[in-house]
């Protein structure tokens, strides 16, 4: 049994939790996954992201045929020039890209998918379609 890349980076990302420090391993460090709740409602599906320190403008949400993604880059304010003389004690706060895939159960309408910004979170609305869109869409976040 072969594991797909995602699914081994969030493997890596959640045995680094437990143990508390960062692996080193660059797969798992390469891109993590952001903690994400979905549920449906009688309209359709909502996801939320968990993405403190995120801007708006650094998230990019992609609305596909059968697939979500949400991906973007959370910047490390103490990386670089920035971090000397800093001596870290525990790093779990997790830096650099991400990229979330949400499989979609059911066909959405791309046309009123959509998403905003507030308070860390990122919450996308997605209302159910009778058929599925067969061309991807870029939603615009709004904050």
């Amino acid at each position: 049994m072969t594991m797909s890349k995602d699914l081994l980076a969030q493997w890596h990302q959640l045995q680094r939790k437990m143990a508390g420090f960062h692996s080193g391993d660059p797969v798992a460090t390469s891109i993590w996954t952001p903690n994400t709740d979905i549920y449906e409602t009688p309209h359709g599906l909502v996801v939320k992201v968990e993405l403190p320190g995120v801007p708006p403008n650094n998230v990019q949400v992609q609305l596909g045929e059968d697939a979500l993604v949400i991906e973007g880059v959370r910047r490390d304010p103490y990386s670089g020039e920035t971090s000397a003389g800093h001596r870290f004690r525990q790093m779990e706060i997790e830096y650099g890209p991400f990229r979330r895939v949400i499989a979609l159960p059911y066909a959405v309408n791309a046309q009123e998918a959509r998403a905003r910004f507030e308070n860390g979170f990122l919450e996308v609305t997605l209302a159910r379609a009778k058929q599925k869109s067969k061309k991807g869409v870029l939603v615009i976040v709004q904050s």
